[in-house]
């Protein structure tokens, strides 16, 4: 499996060289449980337009979560975090679990035991890739979309601006912290790492999300 350092870097940009629409985001995190795969598929089915593209994109974002689930930390009393990024003509999952000490391994024999999954993953998509450690990582890939566009979010420029200065600000003050502001319910959130479990926050506001933040951190 190739990785990168910032594999988002990539989608962006190849979407400032289109003449699409700025990129859509989505984030949900999920319990760890295998019974929550079920609602991943739901969830993504609710954003993406039905098509051939977007049912590669499910089975691959539902591997992606399965092994999150039994090989990572995620699947003992964690979470994992599905992330999908529409940039025109690409589309990027990444699915960023709890971490753990080995390293996903990608197997090409039919008969063997594990790693077929990635396999899998890795026909259906364009690029593929990995980052992180035992601590947390992210694991993506990139699919080509021909099927039909998607609506953009209801989204003033300044609530985007608002927006990108909020999650700046956190991630200045917060190493390691996840943190977005989900459209649908207007709230901020964030997955902040624990040892031996994760804690997902939520707050109407990044300072109110900060001062959680901060109670989380002097309880650790």
């Amino acid at each position: 499996m190739s990785s990168t350092n910032d594999p988002a870097a990539q989608v962006n940009s190849s979407a400032s060289t289109s003449t699409q629409s700025p990129p859509l985001q989505w984030r949900r995190p999920f319990p760890g449980h295998e019974l929550q795969l079920r609602d991943v598929r739901r969830w993504l089915e609710s954003l993406l337009p039905a098509c051939s593209a977007r049912d590669d994109l499910l089975l691959i974002a539902v591997e992606l979560g399965a092994n999150a689930v039994r090989h990572t930390a995620s699947g003992n009393g964690g979470q994992f975090v599905i992330e999908v990024t529409w940039s025109g003509a690409l589309v990027r999952v990444a699915v960023i679990d709890g971490g753990a000490t080995g390293e996903p391994h990608l197997v090409d024999d039919p008969m063997a035991e594990h790693g077929r999954g990635l396999r899998l993953v890795r026909d259906l998509s364009k690029r593929m890739g990995m980052s992180g450690d035992a601590r947390g990582r992210t694991v993506w890939a990139q699919i080509g979309w021909d099927g039909p566009q998607a609506a953009p979010p209801l989204r003033s420029p300044a609530d985007t601006a608002t927006i990108a200065a909020g999650q700046a600000e956190l991630a200045r003050r917060f190493t390691g912290v996840i943190a977005w502001f989900d459209l649908s319910t207007r709230q901020w959130w964030a997955l902040a790492r624990r040892p031996g479990a994760d804690c997902l926050l939520t707050a109407p506001s990044v300072p109110a999300l900060a001062e959680l933040l901060n109670q989380q951190r002097r309880s650790a």
